[in-house]
């Protein structure tokens, strides 16, 4: 059986603009870079092409490909996995629901190949909304879609249910990989995988002599009526997770995760310091783009909205489109600083004629309104029909509003 990776994999910076764009994205798309971004189940789906000029270990899977092999295994899923399916759902439920196919995922192998991961420090620690972001790698682009779609069930439902209970931040890895194995278990027995097979019988294996080993130990002192369903063929699944959760609450407990989640988390701090001051030296709009955005959304760093502003101004001052509608975005809102429609509309303008379809939508309404801007009802008109031409939905529903020239 290949293996899967870690839960607690950072997210690449390159990857950071792309995902931003895919929860923007309505409808089929390509972006100048070759990437297809569409919506599909209420999933965000991306396909990103292969950085010019490297050389993998595979072939690679174009972006198209890679795409659609994602979206063919979310509809086995649904099809043949009601519980993973529901599982799905809540997420959606609880914010956006992003996959995204990149080849360059992950940067190097060697013993092992990763075919997905779950990238927890995207979202924000707080706010009520979230977004539960997977990525699936050139190996998973490769694989066909019935293969793929029970790793889908690890790392997407597996993972993202425990960022929707809250889970990431003081349950020990092994703990989590359990839970995540469990949830690609309950898919394989959906969806009528040949538990013979060698490859199965060794995932079997890992399972229960590796990841879930300390879990099964507690419920055999503690549970032990509920070990019987693991000598299954097919093991009950969600009776097997509902002991699981009662024996994380007993961890919890106890303390007996505190000291390892503590270690990690000040070796992922280093990481992900070492990360920013290699971007902060670079002098390229793009990285000083991606700096505004790590402090914005607090991803894997505490949010900083003054510190966000400083590298959006200096990209946007560079031309740099996207950060130019962030500071329109920032300045309408008052968001970290007091609200100054004027500003907003002069980031607006920038951005909206550097093809940013959120920010002529943005300024198009402003010229509509006459917020910081002379009302030019016509003008505003013209701005929001680019918009909802790029499929800006808010923008197609003030049309409906609006009188005709």
């Amino acid at each position: 059986m290949k293996s899967l990776s870690m839960p607690n994999r950072k997210p690449k910076i390159a990857l950071l603009a792309t995902v931003l764009a895919v929860l923007a994205a309505p409808v089929m798309a390509a972006t100048d870079d070759g990437t297809v971004q569409f919506t599909h189940r209420g999933v965000k789906i991306a396909g990103k092409p292969a950085p010019a000029g490297k050389y993998y270990d595979i072939d690679i899977a174009p972006p198209e490909q890679g795409a659609d092999t994602v979206k063919e295994a979310l509809d086995i899923l649904y099809a043949g996995s009601p519980y993973t399916a529901k599982a799905i759902d809540k997420l959606k439920a609880a914010g956006n629901v992003v996959i995204v196919y990149d080849p360059a995922f992950p940067q190097r192998e060697f013993s092992k190949v990763t075919i997905a991961a779950f990238l927890p420090d995207f979202y924000q620690a707080n706010g009520t909304s979230k977004d539960f972001l997977t990525i699936v790698g050139r190996f998973g682009g490769k694989w066909s879609p019935r293969e793929l779609a029970p790793v889908l069930a690890h790392e997407l439902t597996g993972h993202g249910m425990q960022r929707l209970r809250g889970h990431l931040s003081h349950v020990r890895e092994v703990d989590l990989e359990c839970e995540a194995y469990l949830y690609q278990e309950k898919a394989y027995q959906d969806l009528g995988f040949d538990k013979g097979k060698r490859n199965m019988v060794k995932f079997r294996q890992v399972l229960e002599r590796h990841w879930c080993a300390e879990f099964r130990e507690w419920q055999k002192k503690n549970k032990r009526k509920a070990l019987a369903s693991w000598n299954k063929l097919n093991p009950d699944v969600p009776a097997i997770l509902d002991d699981y959760l009662v024996y994380i609450d007993a961890l919890r407990q106890s303390g007996v995760a505190t000291n390892a989640i503590a270690r990690a988390k000040k070796q992922q701090g280093r990481i992900t310091q070492q990360r920013l001051a290699q971007l902060s030296l670079r002098t390229d709009p793009e990285s000083h783009f991606q700096l505004g955005l790590i402090h914005a959304r607090g991803i894997g760093v505490k949010a900083d909205s003054k510190t966000a502003l400083s590298w959006f101004e200096k990209a946007g001052e560079a031309g740099h489109a996207k950060a130019q509608y962030e500071l329109s975005r920032i300045y309408w809102q008052g968001d970290g600083v007091p609200a100054d429609k004027a500003i907003a509309a002069q980031w607006a303008q920038s951005a909206a004629e550097n093809g940013v379809p959120e920010a002529a939508y943005l300024y198009g309404a402003m010229l509509v309104n006459g917020d910081g801007v002379a009302r030019n009802r016509r003008l505003g008109r013209t701005w929001i029909e680019k918009a909802a031409a790029a499929g800006i939905e808010k923008a197609a529903d003030a049309l409906k509003k609006l009188p005709a020239n």
